[in-house]
């Protein structure tokens, strides 16, 4: 969108250097500190194109932008900066935001599919708070990514596959358990997890129980009757308890293929590594030597095959790409996956490399921190401070508790803030405020830094939170509500009568937002966007809190044509905050 306003610009400076404008479009750039302008453009390889040094290629272009009317030019080194007036911004811009959610859309990726595997739970496991880290990390880039033009394909690739079940149906089957009694739990998969912790303990009691357990493993493993039932009633009870998490989160997929689907598919990819001389024996198990074939910087083999005859995560990983490079033909593809596990996918992604894959260097591992929980008032043993998710008692945060209790905090909020809304729209709103602050908190800053949660400033009005995006969707909102009363005949607003510093800080945040989405996608970083959101309410509050002392700077002023104009850019903020929010994976109410 920003190159609507630079346009004219680029074309000028193109025709100047006796370069393409599209050269001259991808340089744009914030100017330096301590300099007030509102774009920078650097000289260096125009200078080049030129034959000239770069800060006399700038003093050369002062007259030659300066001319175009709106623009001010100042050389500043081999930097040009450039002061836009702000009716030629509204004129330039406004036109093509008909439609906000415009401003938060690219075609870059027009023609090309991308598929995302995130959330990635362990069945017959709760949601931990930690999984809110790929789950909304994989969704917000599947929504970026999808309104950056690609075609999105989003995977649960759910770990339903391992020895851990045959514990479990031995622990079944040695408590005479049934159907009935899972079905009447109040929560399944508590149910079931109690059960694994329990046989898991007999197991390490008794020997002759672990050998139950590895007997049904093997059971499993070959297909028996009963095994396979009993594992698809733990997958079910596990699949309901998710999806009730997921749609309080907003949260879809395409493809819920797990490790199980995989089970019995691994054969040829073995038999390929062997005949492409790729295996070899060690220690009992099989493994293919990155050292001596992929580089020194892998400092051990990649495990294939352990000696007992199982498959590694790596065997699978490799055949689940088969399976979605056959089915979706992707351009790209991405696993949001801690940092923690960037070996693995370092070395499987070299195994596919050594293979021949075409889509080897189509591959991202998505890695991201660690999510830590303020505790002040920990239980025994502990002290106050930034935990791994522990509760206050030093258990497991479950992800659904603290969407619960963030949920429960939004509501007390409202009903002391605005004692007007009420019943449900109450409870409808703090659900989009609650879960949205829990949300935003996790995607506001780079996803490889470690994030620290604390209810009271995940919640916070003010400041980089959801709740503070949220409240500047919901006042746009209101303004259009009032608007409408007090100006029920008004036209359709004229850009060219917004001339006010303010009014452009938020046309250029408008403008960006664009890039902002563009860069969310090319560095798998969500955070872009979410600062492009950030800058752009930031923009709007100090807009709209220019009209405190003067009624006439406000929205709804005396003059219903200047105050249509105005509607027109509160219609077009508000509609990219919304979608912006959208792509977040959060809700704008119109009300809060």
């Amino acid at each position: 969108m920003l190159s609507l306003i630079t346009a004219p610009i680029s074309h000028a400076v193109a025709a100047f250097v006796g370069v393409p404008a599209a050269q001259v479009a991808g340089l744009y750039a914030a100017p330096a500190k301590g300099f007030a302008a509102d774009l920078a453009l650097p000289c260096f390889q125009l200078a080049k194109a030129k034959g000239m040094a770069p800060p006399a290629l700038a003093t050369a272009l002062v007259p030659v932008v300066s001319a175009l009317p709106g623009v001010t030019a100042v050389a500043a080194g081999p930097f040009l900066n450039l002061t836009l007036a702000p009716t030629a911004v509204a004129t330039a811009l406004l036109p093509g935001l008909t439609d906000g959610r415009a401003a938060v859309r690219s075609t870059a990726g027009a023609g090309k599919k991308v598929c995302v595997d995130f959330s990635s739970p362990n069945i017959a496991k709760h949601l931990a708070f930690h999984h809110i880290r790929s789950t909304m990390i994989g969704n917000a880039l599947a929504h970026c990514y999808q309104a950056a033009g690609w075609q999105v394909t989003r995977i649960n690739f759910l770990g339903d596959w391992g020895t851990a079940f045959g514990r479990l149906i031995a622990g079944w089957k040695r408590e005479g358990l049934t159907l009935e009694q899972l079905r009447a739990a109040p929560d399944q998969v508590t149910f079931l997890n109690d059960l694994y912790v329990r046989i898991s303990k007999a197991a390490k009691e008794d020997a002759q129980v672990e050998e139950e357990a590895r007997r049904w493993s093997k059971a499993l493993e070959d297909g028996d009757t009963e095994a396979r039932g009993l594992w698809q009633i733990f997958k079910d009870a596990s699949l309901g308890e998710f999806q009730r998490i997921y749609a309080l989160l907003g949260v879809t997929f395409d493809s819920w293929k797990g490790e199980a689907h995989y089970e019995d598919k691994m054969g040829p990819l073995l038999t390929e590594l062997a005949a492409k001389g790729l295996l070899k024996e060690d220690q009992g198990a099989t493994v293919v030597d990155l050292p001596t074939l992929a580089g020194k910087q892998f400092k051990k083999p990649a495990l294939i095959k352990r000696a007992d005859g199982g498959t590694l995560y790596a065997t699978r990983d490799l055949t689940a790409c088969d399976d979605r490079f056959a089915e979706f033909a992707f351009d790209r593809s991405l696993y949001v996956v801690d940092l923690g596990q960037s070996l693995h996918f370092q070395e499987w992604f070299a195994v596919a490399k050594l293979l021949g894959r075409p889509f080897a260097d189509r591959l991202r591992h998505v890695g991201f921190g660690v999510v830590l929980m303020w505790n002040d008032e920990p239980g025994e043993g502990l002290e106050p401070g930034w935990a791994k998710g522990r509760t206050r008692a030093g258990k497991t945060m479950l992800l659904r508790e603290v969407l619960e209790e963030a949920i429960d905090r939004a509501a007390t909020v409202m009903a002391e803030k605005n004692p007007d809304i009420t019943g449900e729209e109450r409870a409808r709103i703090a659900r989009a405020v609650g879960v949205g602050a829990v949300v935003f908190n996790d995607l506001k800053n780079s996803r490889s830094n470690d994030v620290k949660f604390k209810f009271e400033d995940a919640l916070n009005m003010q400041g980089e939170t959801g709740p503070y995006l949220q409240f500047a969707h919901a006042r746009l909102c209101s303004i259009e509500r009032k608007f409408a009363e007090a100006h029920p005949n008004a036209g359709a607003g004229d850009p060219a009568l917004l001339a006010t510093e303010h009014e452009k800080t938020v046309l250029l945040a408008l403008a960006r937002l664009q890039a902002a989405l563009e860069k969310a996608v090319d560095t798998d970083e969500p955070g872009a966007l979410a600062t492009g959101l950030l800058a752009l309410a930031a923009a709007i509050a100090a807009w709209l809190t220019s009209g405190n002392g003067d009624v006439e700077a406000r929205v709804l002023c005396s003059d219903a044509t200047l105050a249509a104009a105005r509607l027109r850019l509160v219609r077009a903020a508000r509609e990219a905050l919304g979608e912006g929010l959208r792509l977040l994976g959060l809700i704008a109410p119109e009300r809060m």
